[in-house]
């Protein structure tokens, strides 16, 4: 089994298009991938086996940083990766506040996606928001 087969992801966006993109590319790679449309934490069935969860900062329900603190008081710290083409100061210092929020920005590079979910995962890794 791969170091990818051991990590699992847990993709929650409203945009199906970036959901299913993001999903295919990370099960290629070879990681175990669950996703859900909402991010509604009791929607959330694979949350207990999520290793990372990736999300987008604008959604309809809630933005990433309200989801990312939802899913931190439901689960801990599973680190999370918020994705965002709207990277202002604010987002950038909320999520400087939350030490399990990394941001990524958007278009993704998905080179870059792997890697730092390698990092949370399986280093325990800190990231800085790039």
């Amino acid at each position: 089994m791969s170091a990818c087969q051991d990590i699992a992801v847990l993709i929650v966006d409203d945009d199906m298009s970036f959901r299913s993109g993001v999903a295919a590319n990370l099960a290629d790679d070879g990681h175990v991938v669950y996703h859900h449309a909402t991010p509604a934490v009791t929607a959330a069935d694979h949350l207990e086996a999520a290793d990372v969860v990736v999300t987008h900062y604008y959604m309809r329900e809630a933005d990433g940083i309200t989801f990312a603190d939802r899913l931190h008081r439901a689960r801990g710290a599973v680190p999370v990766l918020l994705v965002t083409a709207y990277w202002t100061v604010e987002v950038e210092a909320a999520a400087a506040m939350r030490p399990h929020v990394h941001l990524c920005r958007r278009p993704i590079d998905y080179d870059d996606l792997h890697e730092r979910i390698h990092a949370v995962a399986l280093d325990g890794g800190s990231l800085f928001a790039i």
